[in-house]
Formats: structure tokens, C-alpha cells, sequence
């Protein structure tokens, strides 16, 4: 099976990816509320100058229309600005977003739950917490024990049963159209949505205005702009048209700034182990260890896929964490508005 990843994020996710974001418009909680459908016809790489006869898109955060395609997937571009960001080059035509689907399967959220919750816990103040985005709401859960009290926002109505179930209110708006109190949540969280969001600026201003006098924004945030090429086929599927922007550190550090953000605490993951193990783990996953739980169990496949899954986790965050600078990251963040209300 091959591995395939989140760009935003990055995260291994073991699927096949159709459709992604677009052009800059609206915040949607899990990516966007559109997305252009892209035929399966194969990926390539390539470090070429676009033709000057192609209207190019600009980069939100130094607003230059770059020339340079580091990555092409799916006939999408990935063009390296002097920011340090690769940005997707965004196609025109859009529609509607299915809210019925999610990009990710349950195990991406639901595996490291309880890791970023203690994380949260260790690195912010308790109290209110709401996450933008919540989806089913493992995080929520995870957090929820550690003390917080908790609510999503998530404008997929997909998950509501879920949600009821674990009771857990939920609101069903977008970040930057939020009804919430104002200045009434101590953390706002929300994973790897800078990737998605249309307008990071806007929606992490959105964040702030729901914080208390002390409260702080938490996330993770992958950066996969700013690195060799060449790890982008080992990667193996970014999600351009999916993902707007890939961060590098020096782009990331500069949308802080730009969004009024001062940096209280952030932990790096080099994601080398994932990206390399993963590949190792795919291929003894279909050659020795699911055939081997199948001769034993009669659910020997999912056991393996969920063997699978932890080891991936695994090699994200624990390994990740002793080789933190190299090759693509992940980085989990604690920010807070440089004027405090």
C-alpha cells in the first residue's frame, strides 16, 4: 500500500486523495468549503520556470507571484517563492465541497490524541478549550480528561452523532464567522489547518478574538516547504490542490509575525523516520506481517493495519522528536497575541 501524506500537516495517510482545496475564499473546518476535482493521472516532479504566458497565483504572506515549480502533482503546481513557502499555483474553476467526506481516516486523529492532549496540558493554561475543526472529536476527548473544559467547531454536521455520543457541544460555523463569546476560551487548538486555510492571516485573527486576557492559540503545523526537492517523491503524495500553502520555518516564523503572534513554546519532529520508515513498514506490511496474522486470526488483516498505524504514529512523534531538524517537520506550537487586549 503506499503511503500517502498530508502536506499541511505532514501525516502519513493511507488513501488515495481526489480532490483538495482552491483559490482563496472560506475557511472550512477540515479543509475547505471548495475543492476542484483533479483526475488521477500520475504525479511528477520537476524544478522548472513556468511559462510567462501562464497567469500565476501569488503567496498570501509576501504576496509574490513566483516562476519557480518544485512539485507537480495531478497536473497541480507547487511553486517556491523568496518567503521560503511552496504554494499551490490555485485553478479558477470551483464547486461545492461534499461535507459528507474527510481526507483523513479516524486513526490520523484519533492515535496521537492523547499525546497532543498532555502536550496541551503540560504547555498551556487549563480552563476553556475549543478546536477549530474538530471532527470527531478525539482530541476533545483527550483533553477533556486532562481537565479542560471542552466544545468544537466544526461546520461538517457528518460528525454529529459522534459527538453526541461522547457530549461534547459543537458549533456549526466557520472560524472567521464564529458566533463563540468573545475573549471567553483560555486555548483555542486546532490541527494542521494553516496548510488549508484560504486566508491564514484572517483566520488566525479569528482565533484571537475568542481568547481570554491570558489565553493562548495551540497547533501543529507541518513544514514541508524550504527542503530539497528531492523528498518530495519519498514523501510520495503531497495534496497540492488540497494544500494551499507548505511552510517552510523562516515562512512560518514570518506569518507569526504578520498575524501578530508572539511564540510562547514549540517543539519540532523530524519526520525523516516517518517518511523513510513508512515506506519500509508498507512493504513488511504486504509481504510478511499481514500474511502472517492471517494464517493465525480471522481479523488478521485489520491487525495489521493497526499495527501498522501505531508504528507510523510511533515513528511521528517519538522518533520524530530525536531527530527533530531532519528533512520535512511537524511542529506543535503555543502562540499568544503580541498586544494583549
Amino acid at each position: 500500500m503506499e503511503t500517502n501524506h498530508c502536506s499541511g500537516c505532514p501525516n502519513p495517510v493511507l488513501f488515495a486523495l481526489d480532490a483538495g482545496c482552491t483559490q482563496p475564499r472560506f475557511l472550512a473546518a477540515k479543509h475547505s468549503r471548495y475543492i476542484v476535482n483533479i483526475p488521477d493521472k500520475g504525479r511528477e516532479m520537476a524544478i522548472e520556470a513556468a511559462s510567462p504566458s501562464v497567469a500565476r497565483s501569488k503567496c498570501f504572506l509576501c504576496g509574490e507571484a513566483s516562476e519557480q515549480v518544485v512539485w507537480k502533482e495531478d497536473g497541480v503546481e507547487g511553486l517556491r517563492c523568496e518567503c521560503g513557502m511552496v504554494y499551490t499555483n490555485q485553478p479558477s474553476i470551483v464547486e461545492p465541497l461534499d461535507l459528507t467526506r474527510d481526507f483523513h481516516p479516524d486513526h490520523f486523529y484519533s492515535l496521537p490524541a492523547e499525546f497532543k492532549a498532555a502536550w496541551v496540558a503540560r504547555n498551556c493554561p487549563h480552563g476553556r478549550l475549543v478546536e477549530v475543526g474538530c471532527g470527531a472529536g478525539f482530541f476533545l476527548v483527550a483533553a477533556r480528561s486532562h481537565g479542560y473544559e471542552v466544545m468544537g467547531l466544526e461546520p461538517n454536521p457528518v460528525y454529529d452523532l459522534r459527538l453526541q455520543q461522547q457530549e461534547i457541544p459543537v458549533a456549526h460555523e466557520h472560524v472567521e464567522d464564529n458566533s463563540l463569546p468573545r475573549r471567553s476560551f483560555d486555548v483555542v487548538y486546532h490541527c494542521d489547518l494553516l496548510a488549508h486555510f484560504p486566508d491564514p492571516i484572517r483566520s488566525l485573527a479569528a482565533m484571537c478574538d475568542l481568547l481570554s486576557p491570558t489565553g493562548v492559540l495551540c497547533f501543529e503545523v507541518g513544514l514541508l516547504g524550504g527542503i530539497s526537492p528531492s523528498w518530495y517523491p519519498l514523501v510520495g503524495r503531497i495534496g497540492l490542490g488540497q494544500h494551499l500553502w507548505l511552510y517552510s520555518d523562516r515562512a512560518f516564523r514570518n506569518l507569526m509575525r504578520q498575524a501578530g503572534l508572539e511564540i510562547v513554546r514549540i517543539q519540532y519532529f523530524g519526520l525523516a523516520p516517518e517518511v523513510i520508515g513508512g515506506r519500509i513498514l508498507g512493504v513488511l506490511d504486504k509481504y510478511l506481517l499481514r500474511p502472517a496474522l492471517q494464517t493465525v486470526s480471522r481479523d488478521g488483516t485489520d491487525h495489521a493495519v493497526r499495527v501498522k498505524h501505531s508504528c507510523v504514529y510511533f515513528l511521528r512523534y517519538r522518533a520524530g522528536a530525536l531527530l527533530p531538524h531532519i528533512g520535512p517537520q511537524t511542529l506543535l506550537v503555543v502562540a499568544k497575541p503580541t498586544n494583549v487586549r
